[in-house]
């Protein structure tokens, strides 16, 4: 096997929307840290796998085609053996352009901007010779850094654990998580570690934006300290999970921090969990099988209810900001349902990827799919360790189980951020198996 590593700086300039949460002035302020796009491209003598990891809470369907045929068209590289999937940070830019209107052109220059210099490092990488590589798997066991965030009360009802509730109120949770940390390691022939793909499923939305500051959330410690211990020039993609339903609020902990102080403290724990993932790793086998497929998502029509309710909203909030913290105003739902009610397309077009080998693999999911669809394309695999990437090849929203429709909470809602139809994660998952695993 041989790869080839490099990063993009992304960091958008000053005054751009930000995305991750609704603010009044969702304007970029300034920057904690920087926002990367870094790529790995694997070669095993018959095709190349260019991954790309980037910095942002997401990417539409129609920027990762145009990416992709422009990285195709100038390399030899082919379109469907690209694979864009974003990090999920709340604190960059509002490159999915879910909750604002009027800052197309803005976020399009910003688009254009990142793609050539994309373009320009991809080219510039695949121009050198690449280096032969041994790839290495390992797994760990984590409990204490996810949860699952839909709580259950006494009664049954169903809160989100950033809403107010008592704790002794709260009998459980809806869910389960996915403790699984999976890594997929490159080592030189010097024996030197110089890539590393990781997955771990966990909402990088601890800050949202704190500050109007632009960062990788708790990515950038973790980031941070994997190149003190291994070197600055280890390149590092961070792969989100299924992690619709999943984020790093433990709610027996009234106290929990919501800034750099708790970035910093899951990004070095996640880090050293990590790095003794690296030390028990074994050596990847056999040839990649590559899998990418078109589908295509049903989506919920909007229900005359919920244009009658969006109506009203307009109405009674015409007056009111959109300022929320955590969560979207009504107001700004109440908008997206207007606008989605006009659009006139039935499915949600999309790319599924899978890449296999003996004993490791990895499945692309479109958005923010809760866990327990990604538990169960892990079940349908037979690699020991398998990766679910989300929201990769665009942001398709929340992929809900159907069951949560009844249940509320904030990824039910109808919105650009929850569009498609009650069953979409269960037909998600059958078209997997059939399509992208073979079953």
């Amino acid at each position: 096997m041989k790869a080839i590593l490099g990063n993009v700086k992304i960091t958008p300039a000053i005054g751009t929307p930000m995305g991750g949460n609704v603010r009044k002035d969702n304007k970029v302020r300034g920057v904690h840290d920087d926002l990367y796009c870094n790529i790995i491209i694997l070669y095993d003598g018959n095709k190349k796998i260019c991954l790309m990891g980037y910095d942002v809470v997401g990417l539409k369907y129609k920027t990762c085609t145009s990416m992709k045929k422009v990285i195709s068209t100038n390399t030899d590289i082919r379109f469907e053996n690209i694979i864009m999937f974003a990090t999920h940070t709340h604190s960059g830019p509002d490159t999915c352009m879910r909750m604002y209107q009027g800052i197309e052109e803005t976020i399009d220059t910003y688009l254009d901007k990142i793609e050539k210099r994309i373009l320009q490092e991809i080219i510039k990488l695949n121009q050198q010779v690449y280096q032969e590589v041994t790839l290495t798997t390992g797994k760990t066991l984590i409990h204490d850094l996810s949860f699952n965030r839909r709580l259950i009360r006494k009664n049954g009802d169903v809160v989100m654990n950033f809403e107010q509730f008592s704790i002794d109120d709260i009998v459980g949770t809806t869910g389960p998580i996915d403790p699984e940390l999976l890594t997929l390691g490159m080592w030189n022939e010097s024996k030197k570690l110089i890539g590393i793909l990781v997955n771990f499923t966990l909402h990088p939305a601890i800050l949202v934006g704190l500050d109007w500051l632009i960062s990788r959330d708790y990515i950038d410690n973790f980031d941070r300290q994997l190149k003190k211990h291994y070197g600055d020039h280890l390149v590092v993609l961070f792969a989100n999970g299924a992690e619709g339903n999943i984020n790093h609020l433990n709610y027996e902990k009234k106290d929990q921090w919501r800034d750099f102080r708790e970035t910093d403290r899951i990004g070095k724990k996640l880090a050293e969990y990590t790095k003794n993932n690296i030390e028990k790793a074994v050596e990847v086998t056999g040839d990649i099988k590559f899998v990418s497929k078109i589908a295509k998502l049903p989506l919920r029509p909007i229900k005359k209810e919920e244009i009658e309710w969006a109506n009203m909203v307009m109405i009674r909030d015409k007056d009111k900001e959109e300022d929320m913290f955590d969560g979207i105003p009504d107001k700004t739902y109440a908008k997206m349902v207007l606008a989605m009610d006009k659009r006139t397309e039935t499915t949600y077009e999309t790319v599924i990827q899978g890449m296999f080998m003996d004993n490791f693999a990895f499945v692309t999911f479109p958005g923010e799919v809760y866990v327990e669809f990604g538990l169960a394309v892990k079940k349908a695999t037979t690699q020991e360790n398998t990766m679910i990437i989300g929201i990769a090849n665009s942001q398709s929203g929340y992929i809900p189980k159907e069951e949560a429709f009844s249940q509320g909470g904030y990824e039910v809602r109808t919105a650009w951020s929850s569009q498609l139809i009650y069953k979409a994660g269960d037909f998600l998952v059958d078209y997997i198996k059939k399509e992208i695993i073979g079953e």
